[in-house]
């Protein structure tokens, strides 16, 4: 476009009344700190039961030989491992899955699973949890892969 249909442009729209809205920039101090960010080659959605949820940001650190424990959560579980290794098992793949830095977990609400640390270093991971509001974050649960007597 030339600079004299620009100013046409610009001139016509001026009479006219309209405004073009601006960006409201960031005032005063703002600090933001990305705790950690992964990919997943998975689908991520969140549905909740109920009217009310309670949503949670925890740090976790699994030692060298920690194990979670066979367990469930009432909601879904986003895990970003943010360095370190883990190996998680659920309930539908007993073969585990290792997860190195960077990378996500999905666990569907109410699949039990267990994440545990095969490794000599520490593993620490961001772990989110949408659960309904005033249920248990997390039931204990028998070992799902134990094989059959």
């Amino acid at each position: 476009m030339s600079k004299r249909i620009l100013v046409v442009v610009a001139a016509v729209i001026g009479l006219l009344g309209f405004h073009v809205a601006s960006a409201t920039p960031p005032s005063g101090t703002i600090t933001r700190t990305d705790l950690a960010q992964g990919t997943t080659t998975k689908p991520i959605y969140i549905n909740t039961e109920g009217a009310e949820s309670s949503f949670y940001i925890q740090s976790l650190t699994l030692g060298p030989g920690a194990d979670s424990g066979w367990h469930t959560h009432p909601g879904p579980e986003y895990t970003i491992v943010k360095s370190g290794t883990i190996t998680i098992q659920k309930a539908t793949d007993c073969a585990g899955e290792k997860l190195s830095a960077g990378q996500i977990l999905f666990v569907e609400a109410g699949v039990a699973h267990r994440g545990f640390n095969e490794t000599d270093a520490p593993a620490d991971l961001y772990v989110t949890y949408t659960v309904p509001a005033n249920s248990p974050l997390r039931g204990d649960q028998p070992d799902a892969c134990q094989a059959p007597s």
